[in-house]
């Protein structure tokens, strides 16, 4: 099988999400992942739903970082890959002795890229985050709510989105690679990525000198735009109404002569035609409600919680729900990833490692360890 990434070995020194997010899609792209962790500091998602999901299609070596043959266990798979990834807080990688001048040193080719939380740089480059704190910190959860309500609270955005900014960095990094040779150190900064996805909200700011509050289900640019609630129990349906004729049909379906040709820029009159909606859905399922509206030629569709998507039949038979024992031993239904080929080639999809489990294929078989060196590095808890 022949992928984007085939023959290309990523060391993994990240955890948590965003990092193993970027691994494992460059996992699922063809690449050789080895994640590196350790059993006396392991990564706090390990063995969670988060851990399963994030970390598919990897090996998994434990190794004592803090012990000094540690550190070089890591130069020496450095020096056999061709990616490096970290996330931890600037410095740490550097007071390790595993920073980018030591691993140019060990690999002149290496592409390290290192993710903090406002990069590597900067009078706030000290300051530790995780992406619940910098969805705050960046505004970006200020853009989700109702307005004069308070921002959205909580979730976890930012580390899935960094993650996929970390694997199209890193395929940016191996084509100048190949193209010129050198490798490269990246300085990503988990604030700017989330940054770089507003732009609407920092122009208004130049523009207005104001920010930009949140429309709650509303849209700027609809003349209507929300969800209305159903029949069933805790279902829903999002409506979009962007045009006149779209408005028109919508009143002949609600038998609304009068909003027809009432002004729809009035707030009364899309508030009034809101209640309708409203009346008219609640006396039908999601999806009979959706398929009525649709066939007006009217923008909708139901609003699901994430029981029904994993039940989603369509995602099954895309094979992007894929059935894997995992390291827990139950047989679950695991997200796979949104892209196929158009031969004969596909993701490999495997789930996600236990820690350690990989040791003696990656020490004894890449790194050609003997055997009492291993069991030495085993017994002092080099390997732990």
């Amino acid at each position: 099988m022949i992928l984007p990434l085939h023959g290309v070995r990523v060391l993994d020194l990240s955890w948590i999400i965003a990092g193993p997010t970027a691994t494992r899609f460059m996992a699922m792209m063809g690449a050789e992942v080895i994640k590196v962790g350790s059993f006396r500091r392991p990564d706090p998602s390990y063995s969670g739903p988060a851990f399963h999901s994030y970390n598919q299609s990897k090996s998994y070596v434990s190794i004592n970082l803090s012990s000094e043959k540690g550190v070089e266990l890591v130069k020496e798979l450095a020096s056999l890959s061709d990616v490096v990834v970290e996330n931890f807080a600037t410095g740490v990688m550097e007071r390790r002795g595993l920073g980018y001048d030591e691993l140019v040193s060990a690999n002149p080719t290496i592409i390290m890229i290192s993710s903090s939380g406002v990069g590597h740089t900067g009078p706030k480059k000290d300051q530790v985050a995780y992406g619940s704190l910098l969805q705050h910190y960046t505004g970006w959860n200020s853009q989700s709510g109702h307005p004069g309500g308070e921002p959205i609270k909580g979730g976890l955005w930012a580390d899935p989105w960094v993650g996929m900014e970390l694997a199209m960095i890193t395929t940016a990094c191996l084509s100048y690679r190949a193209a010129k040779g050198p490798g490269q150190y990246v300085d990503f900064s988990m604030a700017e990525a989330l940054i770089e996805t507003m732009p609407i909200s920092v122009l208004h700011e130049q523009m207005a000198g104001t920010p930009k509050l949140p429309n709650g289900n509303d849209d700027e640019y609809d003349i209507l735009s929300d969800v209305f609630s159903c029949k069933g129990d805790d279902e829903w349906i999002a409506v979009s109404v962007s045009t006149r004729d779209q408005w028109d049909s919508l009143c002949e379906l609600l038998d609304a002569p009068g909003l027809k040709s009432g002004d729809i820029t009035e707030k009364s009159i899309i508030s009034e035609m809101k209640n309708l909606v409203s009346k008219w859905s609640a006396r039908l399922g999601d999806f009979d409600a959706a398929s009525i509206l649709q066939g007006k030629g009217i923008q909708s569709g139901p609003s699901w919680d994430v029981s029904r998507v994993y039940r989603d039949e369509f995602l099954k038979e895309r094979n992007y729900m894929v059935e894997m024992k995992t390291s827990d031993g139950n047989l679950r239904y695991m997200p796979g990833v949104p892209w196929w080929f158009d031969d004969t080639s596909s993701p490999l999809i495997k789930a996600a490692p236990e820690l350690g489990q990989d040791n003696h294929k990656v020490f004894k078989e890449l790194l050609g360890m003997s055997g009492r060196k291993y069991d030495d590095l085993t017994d002092s808890g080099v390997l732990g």
